[in-house]
C-alpha cells in the first residue's frame, strides 16, 4: 500500500480504471484517470469514462477513489437461454 500523500495524482496511475466517490454521494464507475489539472489554483484529477466524456473531480470533494482489478461481467453476459 502506498503511504498517504496529501497530492493525490501520487497516489493514481495514468490510464488505470478506478471507482470515485464524492462526499455528495457522486459515485462515477470505471472512468480511466487522465491525469490532474489546476483551474483557479486548485489541482483537479482528470478522468474519462468508457463513452469518452471527461470528468473532472475537485480533490477536495473527493470521498474515495478504488482501483478497479479486471473485467467485471456486463448484463449480457449473465443471460443464460432456457430453451
Amino acid at each position: 500500500m502506498k503511504p498517504f500523500n496529501a497530492n493525490e495524482s501520487e497516489m493514481l496511475t495514468e490510464g488505470q480504471e478506478y471507482d470515485v466517490g464524492q462526499n455528495d454521494g457522486k459515485i462515477f464507475n470505471r472512468v480511466i484517470f487522465k491525469g490532474t489539472k489546476n483551474f483557479y489554483g486548485k489541482n483537479m484529477m482528470c478522468f474519462e469514462d468508457g463513452n469518452g466524456s471527461q470528468i473532472t473531480v475537485n480533490v477536495s470533494y473527493n470521498s474515495f477513489t478504488i482501483e478497479e482489478n479486471g473485467q467485471f461481467p456486463m448484463p449480457e453476459d449473465l443471460i443464460t437461454d432456457k430453451e
